[in-house]
């Protein structure tokens, strides 16, 4: 057994298997994409596929978080928003320097009232004169920045900003020592 074990190991000579990266490497994929190359064009140049890359460039939510936003210049991502909706945190990572197109600015731990404003900032003001008629061609009732920003995916008419929404399940939680 151990004989037919070792020819096996000895036959397959082409590398197979998932590419491990370290973390230098990551950082350099990360100033390669800052330089403007596309996802595929690091990917080649790391001799990986696509979604290799794509799963150290974007690593899994923190516990807790239920929705991943990523808020976008055209098709450049500019910060990704994990959101804690249990614990009302939001955690964020951006990915350009250009301060107009980070989602918080300067801002690099925001609150959730920080969240909230910028969920408002968003979509269209409550005050406004056709909001129910705004609603209802949205499918909504009442007026939640949140709802309206996944139905207008955050676009508005003054710049080329937009949000990608990825929901993630729900962990289960302790509570009073019963999971949830």
């Amino acid at each position: 057994m151990k004989k037919a074990a070792a020819e096996q190991k000895n036959r397959d000579s082409r590398d197979t298997g998932r590419k491990k990266f370290s973390p230098a490497d990551v950082d350099a994929m990360k100033m390669i994409l800052a330089e403007g190359c596309t996802v595929r064009q690091v990917a080649e140049r790391f001799d990986a596929s696509r979604s290799t890359v794509s799963r150290y460039l974007n690593p899994k939510p923190k516990k807790g978080c239920t929705l991943r936003m990523t808020y976008m210049y055209g098709r450049r991502p500019c910060t990704v928003i994990d959101v804690d909706f249990l614990h009302q945190k939001v955690y964020i990572q951006n990915r350009t320097d250009d301060l107009l197109h980070r989602a918080f600015g300067v801002v690099e731990d925001p609150s959730w009232e920080d969240f909230q404003e910028f969920l408002k900032s968003r979509c269209f003001p409550p005050t406004r004169g056709n909001v129910k008629e705004e609603l209802r061609a949205l499918g909504l009732t009442d007026y939640d920045p949140l709802q309206i920003v996944e139905k207008t995916h955050g676009r508005t008419a003054e710049d080329r900003l937009w949000l990608k929404f990825r929901y993630y399940p729900a962990e289960k939680y302790l509570y009073g020592g019963k999971t949830l």
